[in-house]
């Protein structure tokens, strides 16, 4: 990119900055998210954030964050239907100190265990 270029809206579109420096532990169920979330932690812009992947899902966050203090981030996946999911992330609200951040990876039947609550028919 060239200095013309530089503050132009397409440029600075292009341009990601990179993360601050933060603390991040995901807590995933399936061994394909890990490796998804292993592989974004090694972006370069990601350099500056400690990153720990984790297996066990909410369950394994809760109990994890019980006796110690959360890290920045908390990333999460859960297949657990609807009230499963609320239910275990009130639990980890329970537990996380204030301010923390939590990312949850889900798929829609997992927030819609019925038809009805997407608005199908």
């Amino acid at each position: 990119m060239t200095n013309a270029m530089q503050g132009t809206p397409a440029a600075d579109a292009e341009h990601i900055a990179p993360a601050p420096r933060v603390s991040a532990q995901a807590f995933c169920e399936t061994v394909e998210t890990a490796a998804s979330v292993q592989a974004a932690g090694e972006d370069r812009r990601l350099a500056k954030v400690h990153l720990q992947v984790k297996m066990g899902g909410i369950a394994a966050a809760v109990e994890a964050y019980r006796n110690a203090p959360t890290s920045n981030v908390i990333i999460i996946e859960s297949e657990n239907p609807g009230d499963d999911l609320m239910g275990g992330l009130d639990a980890l609200a329970d537990v996380c100190d204030a301010g923390t951040r939590v990312l949850v990876i889900a798929t829609t039947t997992t927030f819609c265990s019925t038809a009805s609550c997407c608005g199908a028919a």
